[in-house]
């Protein structure tokens, strides 16, 4: 019964995997109106209560049945359940009914009374499109964990006569007949239960009737800790049961609004209702920044028409690149800045009699003790590109490092304009 259970469990995960992967290239065309939309802020009924009664067929060391016995045996269920959000509920979960489990000599008998707490997960809340299906139907998995208290005693097939152990040799006599929770000595005298924890596995489908009822239909594979359940500690797996019901399920609230777990959950939000963490947002955050950042940058870029005019009319040419540093930088060079050098080389490449002036300047925020000492090390980094990068003969350059000399016209009317631009070098072709 076990191998049935993790292949039922092989095929959930394959259906959802499957339709996680068909909704990749689906349109949601759901009609889906505000009252059904879930949300964390909003109010909706949480609490249900559900009556069930089904049978429990027990799976212990005498059962020689692999799945249904002879002789069934019912019981009824009660359950509170409360609602965390549309994905995940917590049950308290009482279980009880007899049962009877045959081989081909004994059989044993007994009656059960369960306490389990339980979790359930909606495994239609976990698809791409996550909420009731056609707004009727819900699946989920149940995992718990409880107590039974049971009484069970082992009787012969031909007789119905208990069994006792004495029955398997004389040194048995004073270990009484095979029962728990009766007098050893006495089998038709009850004394109190034998308990033993127990592990709910199983899965149910819940259809919605209308705003105040669903009906249900559970099956659970109870796992007993021990092997006892029969009194009979043979066998290589430990005594279990399996507890099917179909409950009507009444939803505790206001009338006028919904159970959570027959909500939707909107996109953009996660299993708990809270917003998720969309990759997208995180790429326009980025973004966002970048720009940001541009745009503080921007007083150099806005302004780089009126400083190649005014260059142009100090150095007395327009054949000039202009190359702007950051606050003590003297290294980095942006690759715009790179572009333009290139170019500038390439025509010095073509003509061997052109040679170049390469004017460096800083601005009193450079925090140097020696202005001039920062601008000689700006103009020799673009004098570097051109030699060691480029290949151009150094003697075809002059560098003409100005410190704070500014050559810029005042009519920049910015300060942080005329300090940013004043981090420059110019690189002035002589044809």
């Amino acid at each position: 019964m076990s191998r049935s259970y993790i292949k039922i469990l092989l095929a959930a995960v394959l259906f959802v995997f499957g339709h996680w992967a068909n909704g990749q290239y689906s349109t949601d065309n759901r009609v889906i109106f505000e009252h059904m939309r879930y949300s964390a802020e909003k109010p909706f009924n949480t609490w249900s209560v559900s009556l069930g009664y089904g049978p429990l067929i027990m799976y212990n060391d005498l059962a020689n049945y692999k799945v249904f016995p002879m002789h069934w045996k019912f019981g009824p269920n009660i359950t509170v359940a409360k609602q965390l959000v549309p994905a995940w509920a917590f049950d308290l979960q009482f279980l009880s009914g007899d049962f009877v489990a045959g081989g081909s000599t004994f059989y044993s008998e007994g009656n059960i009374m369960e306490f389990s707490l339980n979790s359930q997960t909606y495994i239609n809340q976990l698809l791409l499109l996550p909420g009731p299906l056609n707004d009727k139907w819900n699946f989920y998995f149940k995992l718990g964990f409880g107590l039974t208290a049971f009484r069970t005693r082992v009787r012969y097939n031909d007789t119905d006569e208990f069994v006792h152990f004495g029955d398997f040799g004389e040194a048995n006599e004073e270990d009484g007949y095979i029962v728990l929770g009766y007098d050893k000595d006495d089998p038709t005298k009850k004394i109190a239960r034998a308990k033993e924890f127990v592990v709910p596995i199983g899965a149910g489908v819940q259809y919605r009737l209308n705003r105040s009822f669903d009906l249900a239909f559970e099956t659970s594979m109870r796992l007993s800790l021990e092997d006892k359940l029969d009194n009979i500690l043979v066998g290589a797996q430990n005594d279990k049961y399996w507890s099917t019901s179909i409950s009507i399920c009444y939803k505790i609230g206001k009338k006028d609004k919904r159970h959570s777990r027959w909500t939707y959950r909107g996109y953009g939000f996660n299993v708990f209702g809270a917003p998720k963490n969309d990759p997208l947002q995180n790429e326009i955050r980025v973004l966002e920044e970048d720009f940001k950042k541009y745009q503080e940058g921007r007083v150099v870029k806005k302004d780089s028409i009126t400083v190649i005019h005014s260059a142009q009319k100090v150095y007395g040419t327009a054949n000039l690149v202009t190359v702007f540093f950051e606050l003590e930088k003297y290294n980095e060079v942006d690759n715009e800045s790179l572009v333009e050098l290139a170019t500038l080389a390439l025509n010095m490449t073509k003509n061997k009699s052109w040679k170049a002036d390469i004017y460096g300047y800083s601005d009193e925020y450079d925090k140097s003790e020696n202005n001039i000492e920062i601008s000689r090390k700006r103009c020799e980094r673009i004098l570097q590109f051109f030699v060691r990068d480029l290949g151009l003969e150094r003697e075809r350059f002059v560098i003409h490092p100005l410190g704070e000399e500014d050559i810029l016209p005042q009519d920049i009317t910015s300060k942080k304009a005329r300090l940013s631009i004043n981090r420059r070098v110019d690189v002035v072709l002589k044809k």
